[in-house]
């Protein structure tokens, strides 16, 4: 698939800001950094207990989501893994012949399982360095809201900066990330985030705001002072940037590699010592969206050092993980695509059945229907559709952190194909892009659970004797007709917890 690659080595985590600044923390790195907590070092096993989850009474347990939607009446659970599917009488069955204290939950007639969702091809390490500061973009300053903020102006930004301003300690820059340009102002020039314009806002600290895509970013004199007094400051790289800066008033994608030398000792050292809270954090919220599985992009040697010390620190098992060498390609039985956005019907034709297609789908949903009729005129934007009719698997991606980790939001914009932001700007027809690229829900589903587990050749997904990866909802997802991002969410390993 080498002839899609040019187009898919360009994701923000793998910019020259976020490559400078983990070449900084390597400098800093001890190995006793993150120490092993006792729950994860613990080996002692556990009593052993089965749960069974009762459908019979107006629930629905989803096993599958395919061409034919799978169903069951009841599951069972033993300390984590999958005992027995099917009808309720042949699971208790199973259940009895095993030793063990036997818990039957009957679910609720509003309620239903389905299998979790897998989060592929993600950047776990880079995430929760940038969940240390503050998230300027469409989702608002949490960066894992499920509506995209309807108020997004500079005057958001502003207010933004004076809020996150009065919660710092002196002496602390202030960072952030997330800001999306071009819907900022609508493709104009953002002089009101100039240099001279952040300074106006008299905020006495480095400031500096980088573009969601990590290819530009909006700095005050305070932050090019500390760049200034670093070690960087007499390079002539520092000159170049410099005068960059003067010409732009904002920092240019050449420039971007410059920036993490705004950090000092002091700051970098906290980054690395607070790494592990905010991957826990980051877990805690994928549980709670129903993600059982993280694939991590690892691009270098000290990421994957990273991110083995941060899986082994992590407190309890409420994930599993994988890894995905960023600067591989496949070309075995599994040739994979990742954060794909646009294909051209030329590059469709070329896909064959054994191609898995990762799509990314956040910018469906915030693009300006302009912006995609300007730039996109020639290529298929997220074509989720045409994908599934080459024979391809079709595997949802989040971009995460590009995007929040809200799994069953991806399902709702892969069969909508709705913009969120400021849907008072268009018109009824303008709202949605595309739409004969709209799959149904039960596709976007699988695209989630069986077909992303496929997208990471996962082969014992759900298998009996495998671990089991499911989650209730508090409705029918198929049926009720609610917003899914907004349903509430639990895990039905109970036996683990």
């Amino acid at each position: 698939m080498h002839f899609l690659n040019p187009m898919l080595q360009s994701h923000p985590m793998e910019s020259p800001f976020i490559q400078t600044w983990l070449n900084r923390l390597a400098d800093k790195y001890t190995p006793d950094l993150f120490t092993p907590s006792l729950a994860a070092q613990s080996s002692s096993e556990c009593e052993p207990q089965v749960d069974i989850f009762d459908a019979r009474h107006g629930s629905v347990i989803y096993t599958e989501f395919s061409d034919t939607v799978k169903t069951a009446e009841a599951i069972a659970v033993q300390n984590g893994r999958l005992l027995s599917v099917g009808h309720f009488h042949e699971v208790y069955k199973t259940v009895k012949q095993t030793e063990g204290f036997v818990r039957i939950h009957q679910l609720q007639s509003n309620e239903a399982i389905m299998p979790s969702c897998m989060s592929a091809h993600c950047y776990l390490v880079e995430s929760a360095l940038c969940r240390h500061y503050a998230d300027l973009g469409l989702h608002g300053l949490s960066g894992a809201a499920t509506r995209v903020s309807q108020d997004y102006s500079c005057d958001y930004v502003s207010n933004s900066l004076t809020y996150l301003d009065s919660s710092l300690s002196k002496g602390s820059c202030l960072f952030c990330f997330g800001l999306e340009p071009y819907l900022l102002n609508w493709g104009k020039p953002l002089e009101s985030l100039s240099v001279q314009a952040l300074d106006a806002l008299d905020i006495d600290r480095p400031v500096c705001i980088v573009s969601s895509d990590f290819s530009t970013a909006y700095v005050n004199t305070q932050l090019i002072d500390r760049v200034k007094a670093s070690a960087l400051g007499k390079s002539p790289s520092f000159k170049s940037f410099i005068q960059s800066v003067r010409k732009h008033s904002f920092v240019t994608a050449e420039a971007m590699s410059i920036l993490p030398w705004a950090f000092n000792d002091h700051e970098l050292i906290w980054q690395l010592s607070e790494l592990s809270a905010s991957f826990n954090g980051i877990i805690e919220q994928a549980k709670r969206q129903g993600v059982c599985h993280f694939e991590a992009a690892i691009q270098s040697q000290f990421v994957a050092l990273l991110f083995d010390s941060l899986v082994a620190s992590e407190p309890q098992k409420r994930c599993s993980f994988s890894t995905y060498e960023t600067y591989q390609c496949h070309m075995d039985e599994l040739a994979r695509l990742d954060h794909c956005e646009v294909l051209k019907s030329a590059q469709l034709s070329r896909l064959s059945q054994q191609t898995s297609v990762g799509l990314s789908m956040g910018r469906l949903a915030t693009s300006g229907f302009k912006w995609v009729n300007d730039y996109h005129f020639n290529e298929l934007l997220v074509p989720c559709k045409s994908v599934l009719r080459t024979g391809c698997n079709l595997c949802l991606q989040s971009n995460f952190p590009s995007e929040p980790l809200s799994p069953l939001r991806l399902a709702e914009i892969a069969s909508e194909r709705d913009i969120e932001a400021m849907p008072a700007h268009y018109t009824c027809e303008q709202r949605t892009l595309d739409p004969s690229e709209r799959i149904t829900l039960v596709q976007a589903l699988n695209a989630l659970t069986h077909g992303a587990a496929q997208h990471i050749n996962m082969c014992n997904y759900n298998a009996v004797g495998s671990e089991a990866n499911f989650m209730i909802l508090g409705c029918d997802p198929l049926c009720s007709g609610a917003r899914l991002r907004d349903v509430k969410i639990k895990s039905a390993r109970l036996s683990m917890l």
